[in-house]
């Protein structure tokens, strides 16, 4: 037989495979080789295997080496990856490597973190024991402790003695054992099951509906307020699940400050099934080890942001998409997935269930849910609309119209003295404010000169204890300038308020409460989080001041308080979702109040109280407005009425980028007329990060119309003669334009 050539799939910006001769090395499908690609070496992974015909292989360069002690990606994951690829108009072999971990993706040797188990030879098992030397005391308790329990790992030999391990090798060395690496298996909890709590009717009925039918594709949503236990029905699943031989279950959360709590809970609940977390805040060893875990089936339970939906899980029967309408699912850099689309697939391919939560579906999920052509929506519905605790009631809802009170340092009379009244009665507040920073804009009273970026389309954000000015687009620093580059004047301001801004106005003004800051800035090392969020259980804060990282997931019972600052710059936003978000937002961190046995109250500063947005919120009626928002959409058609995407582009100069989109407009709208395709324009942000910008919006009534479309049309500006000028890619379904 003629030798072999492997086709193999390489990180390089171009949609084919690469032929390689095997040299003589087996390789199955699926493995992670090393090869020369120009002047440097490169990792792949073979996807076909073939013999010369027209090729000689002699003409072929060799494959370096075949990472053979590795197991090969499983066929469902490249198949997977193959759809998301051509769906979202990327090359498979960048998509493939990227769902890789760091250490799969480098040249070098991918160690994970492992172990040795030993056991005993024939020769072994016929040794008597008392016929070794007295003076071996470790190595007869050893082959005593093999010969009983068959085999032992390295940490049941270090319990036997501190020398153990060391007297293993000898045993290995004399062949009386032999010793195979394998992985360190996750940690298992080594706790009692704590107790479960007694379901509600609707947390029941939710559970025994979805149980019934897990042997199957299905989409379920569960629409549960704010504190509904819609964490504990997923819980009773993963249960149900796990029971019944190898089985895994895919948890994907949004972000990964929502892991470690979840985590926590699920050790505590299910202690007797293995868990691992992938997130990018983990070592690249402990990624690729516990990513192996996941790979082999010995972690059955798996936590992860949005990559985690691409992680190889040879035993998987369900898939829970918990804070299903959150933005960070969707990849905004790089193949644009989105990891909730991507694993309604991957369930459908499975035939296993998927279930999405939220207390604010997004409009898509929610139309699949309650809008349907046929006799069957393409999601099924549950609701949750109680809260789980019984004595918890939804919290009382108030918007105070900042234009007819004086304000006290950016906060209102009714927010201030409730704020006093919690700290009165020992209990708990939460300000939130989406804006880190001190103040968002350093401003001349004289000329009303505002501090730009000079990279961005920005402005520079004032961080007033770092004496810096920062763009939180691009990273950009400088020093806080003392006088007005535009016409001299020394009296400048910070004006607007940012979460820095707000902590030092409420030590003024409430010198005995304890405040701590959730942001970027003040988290920014390792476990800073899980240490505040623990003080807030242990009741050391009054006041925690944060971004959206507190809006959804924490659960505090002695919080009863939350005040919304400065969101009226969503209303009135170019961005088609942006009432969509605010109102998710808004809903997810009203839902921190009164989730005990306290009732809950909820202040919002708004210019604005008599919006539709505010009034929907007050009544906390997310069907009603999802309906409306939806009729609104459906009116100018927009998604989900619609299927759209965006050819993005940008270069250090405009002119650059506006051929390039000229170009491809007119090649697209020469394509199929049921494609609509919008002239160039350029978007709010026109320059970012010293970047040029623009774009193209294509939308059709079809899906299947549109991705034909771009398939040619992407095919041709990867030959276009500014390709090599312009940074360019395909947003399909992109999230805002």
């Amino acid at each position: 037989m003629s030798p072999a050539i492997l086709k193999i799939a390489l990180d390089v910006p171009l949609d084919r495979l690469f032929d390689y001769a095997s040299n003589g090395q087996s390789a199955r499908i699926g493995q992670r080789v090393l090869v020369s690609f120009g002047a440097r070496q490169k990792i792949g992974i073979v996807m076909d295997i073939a013999h010369a015909t027209d090729i000689a292989p002699e003409k072929l360069k060799p494959v370096l080496q075949v990472f053979a002690d590795e197991v090969p990606l499983s066929a469902e994951l490249l198949n997977l990856l193959k759809f998301s690829a051509s769906y979202y108009q990327y090359p498979f072999g960048q998509a493939l490597l990227s769902a890789l971990p760091t250490r799969l993706r480098q040249t070098a040797p991918a160690l994970a973190r492992k172990q040795f188990l030993y056991r005993l030879t024939e020769v072994g098992r016929l040794l008597d024991v008392t016929q070794m030397p007295k003076r071996q005391r470790i190595l007869r308790q050893i082959m005593a402790a093999l010969q009983v329990a068959g085999q032992l790992t390295e940490a049941e030999l270090s319990n036997l003695s501190t020398t153990a391990r060391k007297a293993a090798k000898s045993l290995v060395d004399l062949g009386y054992a032999m010793a195979e690496q394998v992985l360190v298996p996750p940690r298992v909890a080594a706790i009692g099951v704590a107790p479960a709590p007694v379901l509600n009717d609707e947390q029941a009925n939710a559970v025994q509906t979805i149980t019934q039918q897990m042997d199957i594709f299905k989409s379920w949503l569960i629409y549960g307020v704010t504190g509904s236990g819609k964490t504990e029905v997923y819980i009773r699943l993963m249960q149900h699940a796990l029971q019944h031989g190898n089985a895994q279950v895919l948890v994907l959360v949004p972000e990964i400050n929502l892991t470690p709590q979840l985590e926590a809970r699920f050790r505590n609940r299910l202690p007797q099934f293995s868990l691992v977390s992938l997130h990018s805040s983990l070592s690249e060893s402990d990624r690729l080890h516990h990513w192996q875990l996941a790979q082999s089936g010995a972690a059955q339970i798996i936590i992860g942001t949005r990559l985690a939906v691409f992680t190889p899980l040879p035993h998987l029967k369900l898939i829970i998409i918990d804070e299903e309408h959150d933005g960070s699912y969707k990849q905004q850099d790089s193949m644009r997935y989105h990891a909730r689309d991507v694993a309604l697939v991957r369930a459908k391919r499975l035939a296993i269930p998927v279930v999405l939560g939220s207390a604010t579906p997004s409009l898509e999920s929610w139309h699949n849910a309650t809008h349907s052509k046929t006799s069957v929506n393409k999601y099924d519905l549950l609701t949750l609309k109680k809260r789980a605790v019984s004595a918890a009631q939804l919290p009382a809802i108030a918007c105070i119209d900042t234009t007819k009170v004086n304000l006290q340092h950016g906060l209102t009379p009714q927010l201030v003295t409730a704020l006093r009244s919690r700290l009165a009665r020992k209990e708990q507040s939460l300000l939130f404010i989406n804006r880190r920073g001190y103040s968002p804009v350093l401003l001349c009273s004289a000329c009303h000169w505002i501090a730009p970026c000079l990279r961005c389309s920005s402005r520079l954000v004032v961080h007033l204890g770092q004496r810096k000015l920062r763009c939180h687009h691009c990273g950009h620093e400088q020093k806080i300038v003392q006088q007005c580059p535009s016409c001299g004047n020394a009296d400048l301001h910070p004006t607007g308020h940012g979460t820095q801004r707000l902590e030092q106005t409420l030590a003024q003004l409430l010198p005995e409460a304890r405040i701590a800051r959730v942001d970027r800035d003040s988290i920014s090392r390792k476990d800073a989080l899980v240490e505040i969020l623990d003080q807030v259980h242990r009741g050391e804060i009054d006041i925690l001041v944060g971004t959206q990282m507190l809006a959804k997931g924490h659960d505090f019972p002695n919080l009863t308080l939350v005040g919304v600052i400065d969101t009226d710059s969503a209303l009135h936003s170019p961005d088609f979702r942006a009432s969509e978000r605010l109102f998710a937002q808004l809903m997810q961190v009203a839902g921190r109040a009164g989730r005990a046995d306290k009732a809950g109250q909820v202040i919002i500063q708004t210019a604005f109280p008599d919006h539709a947005l505010f009034h929907a919120l007050r009544s906390q009626d997310y069907e009603t407005y999802a309906h409306a928002m939806l009729a609104e959409r459906e009116m100018v058609q927009f998604p989900p009425f619609v299927f759209t995407a965006l050819l993005r582009a940008e270069a250090h100069e405009y002119p650059t980028v506006q051929q390039f989109l000229d170009d491809a407009f007119q090649h697209a709208r020469s394509l199929n007329h049921a494609v609509t395709v919008y002239d160039p324009v350029r978007p709010k942000m026109e320059r970012l990060k010293g970047m040029e910008r623009g774009y193209i919006l294509l939308h059709a009534q079809q899906r299947a119309v549109l991705q034909h479309v771009l398939t040619a049309l992407v095919s041709a500006l990867r030959t276009h003669k500014l390709a090599a000028k312009v940074r360019w890619a395909v947003d399909v379904d992109p999230l805002a334009f």
